[in-house]
């Protein structure tokens, strides 16, 4: 008798993990990038501009910009009647500099000549060397659940950088009046990616089907029991 309670209980366990033994995962990743245009006028580099572009001669802080992209839905399926466990989006930028184009000129007279007469240098084309990270407008990006469908839904990203234009003088002069400006330009990339954890619900001819089964077994050990008693 106690060999069959043994066997009830160990049903009704299987019968209740079951779904969470089952318990699977899904990912979907999208690619993209955002076009980010900048400008950076406030760039105060006086001196004497060679073919050099170090020691704080030849290039431009670009500072805080901004990339805003806007991410249209993906959505991914599991299987009907599944029970979702977790479902998230992260937005992941390149850890390393991303590298784009940039010039630099511009000089404005901004300032009296100190100490002498200046002569505006001319640079050649340059790059722009960018660091991104992705911000969070309003809080973390929720999934939309209906049924068995989790989608992104139509996000609008932020995507921050800082980083340098950077370019050689095409000819040398001295600046000793105005402000070095320059512009550029740089493709971020960046991939949604969407996790979903989720426990497929079994079907009751399943339950049903493993129920009797172990009903079986349960009554087959009993017999054996009896026999041998």
């Amino acid at each position: 008798m106690k060999r069959l309670i043994t066997w009830f209980l160990a049903a009704a366990v299987l019968i209740a993990v079951a779904p969470t033994a089952l318990a699977d995962s899904i990912q979907l990743s999208v690619n993209s990038s955002v076009h980010a245009t900048f400008t950076s006028p406030d760039s105060s580099w006086w001196g004497t501009y060679s073919t050099l572009y170090s020691a704080g001669n030849g290039f431009a802080s670009i500072g805080l910009g901004g990339g805003m992209a806007n991410f249209a839905n993906v959505s991914l399926f599991v299987p009907e009647g599944s029970l979702i466990n977790s479902a998230t989006i992260n937005v992941i930028v390149p850890s390393s500099q991303i590298i784009g184009t940039g010039e630099l000129g511009g000089v404005q007279d901004l300032a009296p000549p100190y100490p002498g007469p200046s002569q505006a240098p001319s640079f050649a084309a340059g790059r722009s060397v960018v660091s991104a990270w992705f911000v969070d407008i309003g809080g973390p990006l929720t999934p939309i659940i209906n049924g068995n469908e989790i989608s992104t839904g139509d996000l609008n990203l932020l995507i921050d950088f800082t980083g340098n234009i950077f370019a050689s003088a095409n000819d040398p002069g001295i600046n000793w009046n105005g402000y070095i400006g320059g512009n550029g330009q740089v493709d971020i990339p960046y991939t949604v990616q969407m996790d979903v954890t989720y426990s497929p619900v079994p079907e009751p001819s399943s339950i049903a089907l493993l129920g009797t089964g172990i009903l079986g077994a349960a009554g087959f050990a009993r017999r054996k029991v009896l026999t041998h008693s």
